[in-house]
């Protein structure tokens, strides 16, 4: 049996999954992959990733608190 499968990549960087883990995430009916090094601009400046995920226009940032 063959159990390769198609490699996956990062989103943002196209960092594969044997370089970093990588998060599944759905967006819009899509099926994505994001590393943990790119995950914070997901959450904090989801805008820098327009045009590689669907409607991060419509994400607002997380807020910042910094104690």
């Amino acid at each position: 049996m063959n159990t390769h499968t198609a490699e996956l990549h990062c989103v943002n960087c196209h960092a594969s999954e044997q370089d970093t883990p990588l998060l599944h995430l759905r967006s819009n009916g899509n099926e994505l992959w994001i590393c943990s090094q790119c995950l914070p601009t997901l959450i904090h400046a989801p805008q820098k990733l327009a045009g590689k995920i669907e409607h991060t226009d419509r994400i607002k940032p997380a807020p910042h608190h910094h104690e």
